[in-house]
């Protein structure tokens, strides 16, 4: 038996239990009124709907020509669910954040509401009615080296109570369903290497055709506690000011798509000569009290400087328990790092990325698309 013959029955498998689902739903709908539990009932068809049709993506590969289509297959069942009871999936946006809070750190809040981060929430019958009962977190970047798009995970979290039902792969056949659209092909997770967490990652990832590489993570973690100000930090930080005393509308124009007030002005600062500014850092403070060092724009030689300043601030305006976020722009920053703050932390991640499929030679891959598109 090959590898296709496998898949193949795989496929078969799925389509047999799809039938079942699809009479249970039809009869389900057949009731002239679905009260609470049946709705509840009919909910949990769906979801197994949906979650054979990422099973069938995930059978070669979801970026396969027979994966696209299921996740397109996927999304029209969930479209359909929509029209007639309500959403399975949303996106996360600050009007509705607070309906998944239980799912998500202050600091997600903060970076979903000020746009920094984008989300996809899944909505379930519970208790309470509605609700949120998981998220999935994510950044639009451009990958440097082909100028490509690139989908960065940076949470996925499934409420307890609502795990081990497909709520995870329906958020996770959601983003990769968004990828299509972007025309995507490289989505990436950053898996803190903890155990407890590598392991239910790996499970879930592996299926989708994730490839694990352990690695850094590009941040770098600096406790205010393990700092020393030295004479030549104060001289380095001696010319640069804190950006509240730029005039408001170049700080306005600093913001961009940021809301005015997202960059802290008593610790993002700038450097300048005359009325010519050389040098900007921005940073945003979290909710949780931690601090994020977001860009540096202008000559990197003033980094020392600009960097100096900010650390000095914070220390003395946030106190020794802060903890700043920070990471290298070019080499000469990351010795400067390595230098003033050789206490500074890097977390230990397991990168899983999903990138294109190599081409497959398949006899049955027409037979199995037709299995599953009816």
């Amino acid at each position: 038996m090959t590898y296709n013959d496998i898949y193949y029955q795989k496929l078969l498998d799925s389509e047999a239990e799809m039938g079942e689902v699809d009479k249970a739903i039809e009869d389900a709908m057949g009731e002239l009124a679905l009260n609470e539990d049946g709705r509840k009932d009919l909910e949990k068809l769906y979801e197994r709907r949906i979650y054979l049709q990422y099973i069938a993506a995930r059978t070669f590969h979801p970026f396969s020509e027979f994966g696209k289509l299921c996740l397109r297959r996927a999304q029209e069942i969930a479209d359909e669910y929509e029209n007639e009871f309500g959403l399975l999936t949303t996106r996360i946006t600050k009007d509705n954040l607070e309906r998944f809070k239980g799912s998500l750190t202050l600091d997600l809040m903060d970076d979903i509401s000020t746009g920094k981060c984008q989300a996809i929430g899944a909505l379930r019958y519970d208790e309470d009615g509605v609700s949120g009962v998981g998220a999935l977190v994510y950044m639009v970047d451009t990958d440097r080296l082909d100028d490509e798009y690139i989908l960065i995970v940076k949470w996925l979290f499934v409420k307890e109570g609502f795990r081990n039902r497909g709520v995870g792969t329906s958020l996770l056949g959601g983003l990769l369903g968004k990828s299509l659209v972007l025309e995507n092909n490289n989505v990436l997770f950053e898996i803190p290497a903890k155990q407890d967490l590598i392991q239910p990652y790996y499970k879930l990832l592996s299926d989708w055709h994730f490839d694990f590489e352990a690695g850094l993570a590009p941040q770098l973690y600096l406790k205010m506690s393990d700092v020393e100000i030295y004479d030549e930090l104060l001289d380095l930080a001696g010319n640069v000011k804190p950006l509240k005393k730029l005039p408001s509308d170049r700080r306005e124009a600093l913001s961009g798509r940021f809301p005015t007030d997202y960059f802290d002005e008593e610790l993002s600062c700038y450097i300048s000569k005359g009325d010519a500014v050389s040098g900007v850092l921005l940073v945003h403070r979290l909710p949780s009290g931690n601090i994020r060092m977001e860009r540096m724009v202008g000559d990197l030689k003033f980094g020392e400087n600009l960097f100096s300043y900010m650390i000095i601030s914070a220390k003395e305006i946030c106190g020794d328990d802060t903890m700043v976020e920070l990471f290298a722009q070019s080499q000469e920053m990351g010795d400067y790092f390595d230098v003033y703050y050789s206490t500074h932390l890097r977390t230990l991640v397991m990168m899983a990325s999903l990138q294109k499929p190599y081409g497959i030679s398949d006899t049955k891959v027409e037979d199995a698309i037709g299995v599953l598109s009816a």
